[in-house]
């Protein structure tokens, strides 16, 4: 009986000792990532309105992450105020608001902090 017990128990407490913790997404540099904290701060490398914008992330080291962008989203200043999305060049600082999860992960709001 306690070998059943003890059986049980190692089978309920293995998926725990396997588990590696997550650090947030990774890529290669050319797919777009499953899942990103939201306020996603970084550098632009590429910009394409409307489509995907490609920064390297803050403090995550300096490999460039892709993400999609929604088909209604928007551009703003830090202080809230509407830009031209053409203004966002290499270069320039900003953070990323995002809508959904997984796969269906976009970015709805584009902030720029810093101009180039």
């Amino acid at each position: 009986m306690k070998l059943k017990i003890i059986a049980l128990a190692c089978l309920a407490i293995a998926p725990l000792a396997l588990a590696q913790a997550g650090s947030g997404p990774t890529s290669t540099g050319e797919r777009d990532i499953g899942a990103a904290p939201n306020g996603e701060i970084g550098y632009v490398n590429e910009f394409t309105p409307g489509k995907s914008i490609k920064v390297t992330r803050s403090g995550a080291g300096t490999q460039p992450v892709v993400y999609m962008l929604a088909p209604n989203a928007s551009y703003v200043s830090e202080g809230g105020a509407p830009i031209d999305p053409n203004d966002i060049q290499a270069g320039s600082r900003v953070r990323l608001d995002m809508l959904g999860t997984g796969p269906g992960l976009r970015v709805d709001r584009v902030v720029v902090i810093q101009a180039k």
